[in-house]
């Protein structure tokens, strides 16, 4: 049995339904089950009359109810808003507003909450919104990134083509839901009829037990960011000799460091590694590339890889090194930032008759590979998770007591190892502060640390000095 993205159906249901489809933190379910399941949801759902089209909003964690939900809301034809428990009240409530959502369901209490007063929304198009995915926002308002079906379904047969997903795939599922890169697993998974183990913070925060759960579902297919995985290169369980059936790593969301690759393959020999790249506005990623010894050999850098069949990639205002702005070309490009028509007006296009998008990356290309440069704005990326640094400090600024703010990332080589923001305060408490932060941001963009100072160091450009800043960070 398998989840057909064109019809929106169960399919080939007299074909192993009992097969495992669902792992979740609370229980399993079987492809027969899981139908079912499905079946009684959207009968909820519908019980609403609400419009085609209506988007609804999903929260929780790795419940086996999370993805019954989505599928349910798929079916349904109504684009479906993935929200996980890190992000606080206030950031949910911020989402509610801005989408007009009637149903909120909560896969934790299998409860839904209804607002009538958002009843006949609807956001009904012939390219049907399957997700609406809310990423960090520039204003402090976060940015609603809408995927419709023909770009899943354009992401779909790359995962056949390339990746060679089959029915056999038992996917390791980390990422949150409201993070983009388990899409990769959860179109795996349909698509195929494989299966996927979803491991919570709570199961992963505890590494012998995340490993003996890898070991239990005899997982085969790891997808998470590489600097993930980094904190189980070192464990002396983490290897092919415990993990048998784990057979192929995939990444995304980060900088893929050579060493990580090595230290995998030094404990998976002969495995598959693969490197990939793409923003939340083109579905998931638009590159991939195998990394094997030769390509370690051949590059300090890692490539992100060759670009997929039927999009194209530009690099915009190339430098004397070839460096450039990565604009991507394709069905699977978004439609645009849900109702921001000044942003949509920036960022995206139409080239060639397809739509395009500015990444704000910097790349080049070598041997008809993409290789990733830098970020051309605020927006970095840490442990996989996309943060626009002035949205932290738009937050911070809402309190009278800051005059001024500025948040900046600490690298060790390529990655962001954490956030320091350095206000301009005379009096205020810093754990009042940091409180109230906490209420309107998801933990991952609280800063590490908050440090005041009399002014902010400026250059001869007349910007604030981030070099000077770190300095005086690494002084303390």
């Amino acid at each position: 049995m398998r989840f057909d993205l064109e019809l929106l159906d169960f399919v080939e249901c007299d074909i192993d339904s009992d097969k495992l489809a669902v792992s979740g933190s609370n229980r399993d379910l079987s492809w027969r089950e899981f139908k079912e399941e499905v079946k009684k949801q959207k009968k909820k759902i519908l019980s609403y009359n609400l419009p085609q089209g209506h988007p609804i909003i999903i929260y929780g964690h790795k419940e086996v109810e999370f993805i019954v939900n989505i599928v349910a809301c798929m079916s349904l034809k109504m684009p479906y808003i993935p929200v996980d428990t890190i992000y606080p009240k206030e950031r949910v409530k911020k989402i509610i507003n801005i989408t007009k959502s009637a149903l909120f369901i909560n896969s934790i209490s299998n409860e839904i909450e209804f607002n009538s007063t958002f009843k006949e929304t609807s956001y009904s198009r012939e390219d049907q919104i399957i997700y609406i995915i809310f990423t960090s926002g520039s204003t402090g308002e976060p940015k609603g990134v809408q995927i419709t079906k023909s770009s899943i379904l354009n992401f779909a047969i790359w995962l056949r083509n390339d990746f060679n997903f089959s029915n056999k795939n038992i996917f390791m599922n980390q990422a949150p839901f409201s993070f983009d890169l388990s899409v990769y697993e959860l179109i795996g998974f349909l698509l195929f009829g494989g299966s996927i183990i979803l491991n919570s913070r709570e199961l992963i925060n505890n590494p012998s037990y995340f490993l003996k759960n890898l070991q239990s579902y005899k997982c085969n297919t790891w997808v998470s960011t590489p600097s993930f995985i980094s904190r189980f290169l070192l464990s002396k369980d983490f290897n092919s000799e415990n993990l048998k059936n784990l057979t192929q790593f995939i990444f995304c969301g980060e900088l893929l460091p050579s060493a990580t690759v090595k230290k995998i393959l030094m404990n998976f020999p002969n495995k598959t590694v693969i490197n990939s790249y793409g923003p939340t506005e083109a579905t998931v990623a638009t590159t991939m590339v195998r990394i094997d010894e030769k390509v370690l050999n051949q590059y300090t850098k890692l490539p992100v890889g060759y670009v997929k069949e039927g999009t194209e990639i530009r690099i915009l205002n190339k430098n004397e090194e070839g460096i450039g702005e990565i604009q991507i070309i394709g069905d699977n490009v978004s439609i645009g930032y849900f109702k921001n028509e000044k942003l949509n007006k920036e960022k995206f296009s139409i080239v060639n008759g397809k739509r395009a998008f500015k990444t704000g990356d910097y790349g080049y290309f070598k041997d008809e590979m993409l290789f990733f440069a830098e970020r051309k704005d605020d927006l970095i990326k840490m442990h996989g998770f996309r943060i626009e640094t002035t949205e932290i400090d738009n937050v911070i600024l809402k309190n009278t007591a800051v005059k001024d703010s500025i948040t900046i990332p600490l690298k060790r080589g390529n990655s962001v190892i954490k956030l320091i923001t350095f206000i301009v305060s005379f009096e205020i408490d810093l754990d009042n502060l940091r409180n109230k932060i906490s209420k309107e941001l998801p933990y991952y963009m609280i800063p590490s640390d908050i440090i005041q100072l009399e002014k902010l160091p400026y250059n001869a450009n007349h910007k604030i000095d981030k070099k000077k800043l770190i300095e005086i960070y690494k002084g303390l």
